[in-house]
């Protein structure tokens, strides 16, 4: 097997896919598959040209993701968020020859002037299936464009070949140890590599079961859960403390054998709890990037709670290295910018040459991460290189005041931002969610972390919301916090 498609191709007959009361075997998922290729192949799609799916959670999604990358088209899962003005740049800069979508996003669809197709209509394609009369794509062809997650500049498209999204699909079903005989719950948009990749590409190479959510709401996740327990679960440690500490949290751990975390670090307070709850639970922290197709370092689960801030240790077939400024490695402890190799990084940047440059150097990805390696080969992040605050000439890590007020018994999630100063460049802000509504004492709360940060870390303003903003992959949005909190204050 080279490639994603051909590996579906091959799998059993179990259940392949849960979407509401549907249910599709692998062989129903490849006809449907199949007559969809076929289909877009009269829409005037070819090997190379580029496919732009934009809708919810479906069956649609994944068959016509499925029947691009059979064709040799080239996928972009799109956000389903991005304005219309957005989405159109989006469309331009990758010449899309058409945009599949559904009902419910047709007029970002119609706003990008480009060929469309419903993803229901693909679904229930009747167009004689391709079967062996059309050639495989070749691992080293490109086979999908996903962009990076960010809210502002340019868009980046990496580009990420057959190869590379088959072997970071196996590299997650390895870690977790999934097979035939378990399941996952699609919390995230399928867009997000986290969907296609962490979860429906990884139970589609083990020939286990994909269950989807629309999209996430808690109550019904735990409603979707109750209803049908699944094995695997992936998502931020946010997402997965907000189904901890709902009053139906056992429907979402009582049958799960495996959590995959990523995006952040979990509070060891909270991985603790999930394990004196669920003691079978088998917790996993992983650190993946767009540009790598996801998963680059996973933490051994005996490590969780003792190391639990560290992002662990390279996977199989990865090389990861802790650089200095000149471009030669850090020593031990060191912090420097992340460096990672292996046979899931893009190949580019999408029509982006200048982007891509300052992004690879040879074999290496550039991450834009922070972080130090330690005497045992643990990566600990400390930061992206954007997000260090310099307050009056010292430096703050975002990150690691975040673990600290995250520690707190009162909170259930933390996010440090800057607010501008006239003096000292920059004064530190945290926008917190409270576990429970009522009273809480910021000074208290301040003279706590005092004992646990330099003072100058210790944040000055904050702000109790009852949510945050997140970006697709449901991390919260650090700029989009920031941006909120100065026009408040104002």
């Amino acid at each position: 097997m080279k490639t994603l498609p051909e590996a579906v191709w091959t799998c059993g007959s179990g259940v392949a896919l849960v979407d509401g009361e549907e249910e599709l075997t692998y062989a129903e998922l490849r006809l449907r598959a199949d007559r969809a290729a076929g289909q877009l192949l009269d829409l005037g799609v070819r090997r190379g040209d580029r496919v732009v799916i934009v809708g919810h959670n479906s069956t649609g999604w994944v068959v016509a993701y499925l029947a691009g990358l059979r064709l040799g088209a080239i996928v972009s899962p799109a956000n389903n968020r991005l304005n219309a003005d957005q989405f159109r740049e989006q469309c331009d800069l990758l010449d899309a020859r058409v945009v599949a979508h559904d009902d419910d996003h047709r007029h970002l669809a119609e706003h990008a002037g480009r060929s469309t197709c419903r993803l229901e209509d693909l679904v229930a394609s009747k167009h004689e299936p391709l079967v062996g009369s059309y050639p495989w794509p070749d691992e080293n062809e490109d086979a999908v464009i996903s962009f990076t997650s960010g809210t502002t500049g340019i868009p980046k498209g990496a580009v990420l070949s057959h190869r590379a999204i088959l072997a970071a699909a196996r590299t997650i079903a390895d870690c977790a140890g999934l097979g035939a005989q378990d399941s996952t719950l699609v919390l995230v948009p399928l867009f997000h590599n986290t969907g296609f990749n962490d979860q429906l590409g990884a139970l589609l190479v083990a020939g286990g079961r994909t269950h989807l959510l629309r999209r996430y709401r808690t109550s019904d996740a735990l409603a979707e859960l109750k209803r049908r327990p699944v094995t695997y679960l992936t998502a931020v440690p946010s997402i997965l403390r907000l189904l901890t500490v709902a009053d139906d949290a056992d429907a979402a751990y009582a049958a799960t054998r495996v959590v995959l975390f990523g995006g952040s670090p979990m509070p060891a307070a909270w991985s603790e709890e999930l394990l004196n709850r669920w003691p079978r639970l088998v917790l996993l922290h992983g650190y993946g990037l767009t540009e790598f197709t996801s998963g680059c370092t996973v933490l051994p689960p005996e490590l969780i709670t003792a190391k639990g801030e560290s992002v662990g240790l390279p996977v199989p077939g990865v090389r990861v290295q802790v650089t200095r400024d000149d471009g030669t490695p850090a020593a031990t402890g060191q912090i420097g910018e992340v460096w990672v190799k292996g046979p899931t990084r893009m190949s580019r940047y999408w029509e982006q040459p200048e982007l891509t440059a300052a992004k690879i150097a040879g074999a290496w990805l550039r991450t834009g991460d922070l972080g130090r390696l330690d005497g045992d080969g643990l990566l600990w992040l400390t930061g992206r290189i954007d997000d260090v605050i310099n307050r009056g000439g010292e430096k703050v890590l975002p990150a690691h005041v975040e673990s600290k007020v995250a520690s707190l018994p009162a909170i259930a999630e933390a996010t440090v931002f800057a607010i501008p100063d006239p003096v000292l460049q920059a004064r530190i802000g945290v926008a917190v969610i409270l576990r429970k509504a009522g009273g809480f004492d910021v000074e208290a709360a301040r003279e706590q972390l005092f004992a646990q940060l330099p003072d100058y870390a210790v944040p000055e303003r904050w702000a109790v919301c009852d949510e945050l903003p997140r970006t697709a992959s449901g991390k919260a949005d650090r700029r989009a916090i920031a941006r909120n909190y100065l026009e408040g204050a104002s």
